[in-house]
């Protein structure tokens, strides 16, 4: 089977420049190959296939699933933030039967309860921005995504278990919000605990905070 073009540029420049500038790597890359190419941007030594044809993502969105897939291990990456069996991860029948479990609170009813419920945050947070003043809106949205989180997979609406959760969630977050501490997902020899003052030592420990404070509410 004859594979997709790979770009002429070195495999560590291009995983660098997807991590610091995403949208000039996929035009830059796009331009090179119109159509079809693959690169080792993502996973960890796979190639990933990038297709930008019309008719080919046709094909691939409405073909047997076993023809085209995204493997779970493809999204090694997030293993540290979504944990070992993450649905994200799993393959095969473990990933039907995990599917399967999640699947009643998405039934449709649910569903339109969730999006009354996104719709209505969504609200009140932009109501609290102030006019006519710049705004991140990647503050903004995570500000939205926490809240939801909280109230629809917490069942939270306030008090202080609810703030100390959006707090170390925020931090969390937070930790990957720049290209340089993001890069850490992307190669494992960096993600080395060599302290709370170091990126991965402040991430592990915010995490296993999170983790204490969970447990602690389930006991």
């Amino acid at each position: 089977m004859k594979l997709p073009p790979q770009l002429d540029t070195p495999r560590f420049i291009q995983r660098l420049k997807w991590i610091g500038t995403p949208v000039n790597y996929m035009e830059t890359a796009a331009q090179k190959q119109p159509d079809i190419f693959r690169a080792q941007v993502i996973g960890f030594g796979s190639n990933v296939v990038f297709v930008n044809h019309p008719e080919a993502v046709k094909q691939i969105l409405t073909n047997d699933r076993t023809k085209f897939f995204a493997p779970g291990k493809e999204n090694a990456i997030l293993k540290p933030l979504v944990g070992d069996y993450s649905i994200f991860l799993l393959e095969g029948d473990f990933h039907k039967k995990r599917r399967k479990l999640l699947l009643p609170p998405f039934h449709r009813e649910r569903m339109k309860t969730y999006g009354n419920l996104i719709c209505d945050l969504t609200t009140k947070i932009f109501d609290r921005v102030p006019l006519n003043t710049p705004f991140t809106a990647r503050t903004i949205s995570q500000d939205v995504s926490l809240q939801v989180i909280l109230e629809a997979v917490y069942g939270l609406q306030s008090g202080e278990r609810s703030q100390q959760i959006k707090q170390l969630l925020t931090n969390i977050a937070d930790v990957f919000r720049s290209p340089f501490t993001s890069a850490f997902l992307f190669f494992r020899s960096w993600q080395k605990d060599l302290g709370a003052w170091s990126p991965w030592g402040y991430f592990l420990r915010q995490q296993k905070k999170l983790d204490t404070l969970e447990l602690s509410k389930s006991r």
